[in-house]
């Protein structure tokens, strides 16, 4: 009688690597997709089924599904590639215990973000909207409060959750043991810009994904990146609600030199509170910024990583070439 060997376990990494990172994006740009294209199947099978066409495109109910393809697709995607790449929750990095100055933090530079590039990027829009670009429209009303909080959710909470698990989770942390933290923030963010895949959603999620790279490894969890993510795109959804409900306009008149002036001077300014946050904050913290992980050897950078930055740039100049292409 042979003796009963113990079963081997398999303990799950805490840490993702340039692979990791690489697989995971290529996933990400691909998932969201994927379920669009299972919503648009459902919604074929009911016009098939005896309902007109044009009630089902233009419904409220085919909108709101089609919004979440994309945290849909990235819910299942993190969850699943964590399982089958062997990775613990806890190389996301999720820690919600930031502190009392961190959190004033994240939430003072969304504010700053937002008001500080709105009028650059109002001015690029102004830009595309002339040069015949085909500009992105939601389709949802923000006529009562109701739609409000349904637009927060959609737009604001959901997209900072899983886009900060797969974004700043996996792929900044990812890239981080390769190229270190500068240029792991630097290129992610690049990546996250290409996964909008819109011209005009290129500049502020660029920005943004800076940000959002800077304070996740600076206090040292993604939940701070969540928390910036949604108090950004929600300041977003409550100016867009309060000039629909209340007819509150901060739009300026894109003619007159001194608007663009005033766009690169808030941009400045913008930059000035960051880098003096971290100057004067963040310099001085004791910040090991997961020195465990940064001493580890680094690999050569693998082709997949090429491939997932040539499939996001392929997707984004596809992208833009059919935002400017003819409607008519």
């Amino acid at each position: 009688m042979g003796k009963n060997l113990p079963e081997k376990k398999f303990e799950k990494s805490k840490f993702y690597d340039i692979k990791d990172a690489s697989f995971g994006y290529i996933f990400a740009l691909i998932a969201p997709y994927v379920v669009a294209l299972a919503i648009f199947f459902i919604a074929k099978l009911i016009i098939s089924s005896g309902v007109e066409e044009s009630s089902v495109a233009d419904s409220v109910v085919y909108t709101i599904f089609s919004s979440l393809a994309s945290p849909i697709g990235l819910c299942v995607m993190f969850f699943l590639f964590n399982h089958f790449r062997k990775k613990s929750f806890e190389a996301a990095n999720v820690n919600f215990k930031i502190g009392t100055y961190n959190t004033l933090i994240c939430i003072v530079l969304p504010i700053v973000c937002v008001f500080g590039m709105q009028y650059l990027v109002g001015g690029i829009d102004f830009g595309l909207e002339k040069a015949g670009y085909a500009m992105n429209d939601f389709g949802l009303p923000l006529s009562n409060f109701g739609w409000y909080v349904l637009q927060l959710v959609l737009l604001a909470l959901l997209p900072a959750i899983f886009e900060e698990l797969v974004f700043r989770g996996i792929v900044l942390n990812g890239l981080k043991k390769q190229f270190g933290s500068t240029w792991a923030i630097f290129i992610s963010a690049i990546m996250f810009a290409f996964m909008h895949a819109s011209l005009q959603q290129f500049l502020y999620p660029l920005v943004l994904g800076i940000v959002l790279g800077w304070i996740a490894l600076r206090t040292e969890s993604t939940f701070s990146s969540m928390l910036v993510h949604f108090l950004n795109n929600a300041i977003v959804v409550t100016l867009s609600y309060l000039n629909a409900a209340a007819g509150v306009n901060m739009a300026l008149d894109y003619t007159q030199g001194w608007v663009w002036a005033l766009a690169v001077m808030l941009c400045f300014v913008t930059a000035g509170i960051i880098i003096l946050i971290e100057a004067f904050y963040f310099h001085f913290k004791n910040q090991k910024e997961n020195e465990q992980v940064d001493k580890q050897k680094k690999q050569e950078v693998p082709f997949v990583f090429l491939i997932a930055m040539g499939l996001g740039l392929i997707l984004f100049v596809v992208s833009v070439a059919i935002g400017f292409m003819p409607t008519n």
